[in-house]
């Protein structure tokens, strides 16, 4: 998957941070963004045996994808096998309340008694934890030797200038690699094939101003029509649908056997109206009575940089799930962790 692509989904995930200077560590918590979820240890062996203890609560990256289906061929899987990413399961993964408790980034000190931190981040298993070290100007030599050998993902100064804006930026650059490399290590065992739109740099540069406009921290892939479920971090939902021609006639031809109005049905189709896609689920019926249907529909805006889609945001009030649970907010979980402060410790 190209860095420049959407991912499939993102939600937030925690952070590890490991230094035996327990005042270091009460000012770091002070400098870090408020919406960084991290639990704080001062003993490395207490570190690696929370991290490690949780190596195999990650879910499968093979249940993301399912074999296409040939015309007269059976469904294979294996290096050969076509495959696409399964929205059902993709969608699923926000109604697990512990994604959030994911590690993937751990920040260590290089300088601690036990081990240092090299050798703690060589003894973390999981190989998908991006590791990043604090180092002095003493060690960097050994730090430079680490990244260039695959030990640490970065390094950083503990002296170097405005130390902590990096701190926060490459938690977060390194937070969308963990997610990103989870999707490339599946799809290097298959032939994938992803929705077009997820490398549209139109879709792109519109989904970074929705993130920034409606502060959303999560998304997950949906079609049918083809978005992305936008989730900010009180759980509230909203539902970006993304129509190209195909999606036009679709919805078109639907509220048309519903008894839609034939002008807004001719809009749907010239893609200048877009319908909730709650509207066909819940199979609604509203007649011929054109306010009825205005309520469902939104305009379809234009997207810069993109000729292929419209694009339309909706609230979603409800997200069914077989299993009966909710889909749980980054806030709860942020409070969970705070209330933790250095009980880890």
């Amino acid at each position: 998957m190209d860095k420049k692509e959407i991912l499939p989904y993102f939600h937030p995930t925690q952070v590890v941070l490991v230094d035996n200077d327990v005042n270091f560590l009460g000012n770091l918590s002070l400098q870090l963004d408020a919406d960084l979820a991290y639990l704080l240890f001062d003993s490395t062996e207490k570190a690696l045996h929370y991290i490690n203890d949780r190596e195999n609560r990650v879910p499968s990256a093979s249940r993301f994808f399912r074999p296409i289906a040939q015309a007269g061929q059976p469904v294979e899987r294996g290096p050969s096998a076509a495959m696409q990413l399964d929205f059902d399961a993709i969608a699923q993964e926000m109604f697990f309340s512990n994604r959030f408790s994911r590690i993937s980034v751990a920040m260590v000190d290089y300088a601690m008694p036990q081990m240092n931190g090299l050798e703690l981040c060589r003894r973390i298993r999981d190989p998908s934890i991006k590791k990043i070290l604090f180092t002095g100007v003493a060690t960097e030599t050994d730090a430079i030797e680490a990244f260039n050998n695959g030990v640490i993902d970065h390094y950083i100064r503990k002296s170097e200038h405005r130390v902590y804006e990096t701190v926060n930026r490459r938690i977060r650059e390194l937070q969308i690699e963990h997610i990103r490399e989870f999707f490339d290590n599946a799809s290097g065992m298959f032939r994938v094939t992803t929705p077009a739109f997820l490398a549209d740099r139109g879709v792109i540069e519109l989904v970074e101003e929705l993130r920034q406009e409606f502060a959303y921290v999560e998304h997950y892939l949906v079609e049918d029509p083809d978005g992305l479920l936008l989730i900010a971090a009180n759980a509230r939902i909203k539902r970006l649908v993304l129509a190209d021609v195909n999606c036009s006639i679709r919805q078109s031809e639907w509220m048309a056997a519903a008894g839609a109005p034939e002008s807004l049905s001719e809009q749907v189709l010239a893609g200048d109206l877009i319908l909730d896609p709650s509207a066909v689920s819940n199979q609604e019926r509203s007649g011929g009575v054109q306010s009825q249907w205005l309520s469902h529909l939104r305009p379809g805006n234009r997207l810069p940089g993109s000729s292929a889609y419209r694009w339309a945001l909706f609230d979603v009030q409800e997200i069914p799930n077989v299993s009966g649970r909710a889909v749980s907010s980054f806030n709860q979980y942020l409070d969970w962790i705070d209330r933790q402060g250095f009980s880890m410790m």
